[in-house]
């Protein structure tokens, strides 16, 4: 009897991990652009927030705001902000991506003071990698961007740059977070502007989500084995 209770809970161990698991081998890549709509067409605006699924998993993008807010800050106050989440295609400097309508430039990028917020709680795990596009100029001369991240009390400035075209921010620093802000940190415009467009993030699970599936997978097999044992 006791033996049977210890294979139904491997078995519902290994069903529970499982069913949280992403689909691709264990990472999903957040491509917003496809995810608006494949493809979307420039210039559509998905108002102040916007829930992007896939493989049963959820992740809200949503217009935030912090006036005063810089790179010589360690931590911010990011509140909710009033502009809509547009979604860019155009130009010739990786500027497909989610943007925000009202850039002062016409752009329809990410702009000082504000910034693209996003919940991971449903995303089926934490982020490896942001990419970010539209980052024209040089590392001294050039359009600037910065990631925050917080777990629902106060926001940590992960990293920030300057100029290079693509930034694929990969820190380890990001597992630590299930919320994220990707912002552009200056009010100083290169070449009439300074906006960015935020291209996609990865997710992996979450490594206590893999030790479960992994503990219940085991399970399931020494009770297999015990059994085939005794017949």
């Amino acid at each position: 009897m006791k033996l049977k209770i210890a294979a139904l809970l491997s078995a519902a161990a290994l069903l529970g991990a499982a069913a949280t698991l992403p689909a691709s081998a264990g990472t999903l890549n957040w491509n917003f652009y496809q995810l608006a709509g494949s493809p979307a067409q420039p210039g559509t605006q998905l108002g102040t927030q916007q829930w992007f699924s896939q493989d049963g998993f959820s992740l809200l993008a949503q217009s935030y705001t912090s006036p005063g807010c810089s790179v010589s800050m360690s931590t911010c106050a990011w509140t909710a902000g009033s502009n809509d989440l547009y979604v860019k295609n155009g130009g010739s400097a990786n500027e497909q991506g989610l943007g925000l309508a009202g850039d002062p430039s016409g752009d329809n990028e990410i702009y000082y003071p504000n910034g693209i917020y996003l919940d991971l709680s449903k995303a089926g795990g934490h982020a490896s990698d942001v990419v970010i596009g539209s980052i024209q100029g040089s590392a001294t001369n050039g359009e600037t961007w910065a990631i925050y991240g917080s777990n629902g009390s106060g926001w940590t400035l992960l990293g920030h740059g300057m100029g290079g075209g693509t930034e694929n921010f990969n820190s380890a620093s990001l597992a630590g977070y299930s919320q994220l802000v990707i912002s552009d940190p200056s009010s100083t415009p290169y070449i009439n502007s300074n906006d960015v467009v935020l291209e996609s993030i990865t997710t992996v699970p979450e490594p206590g989500t893999l030790a479960l599936f992994a503990a219940g997978l085991l399970g399931c097999v020494l009770f297999l084995r015990r059994r085939a044992r005794q017949h």
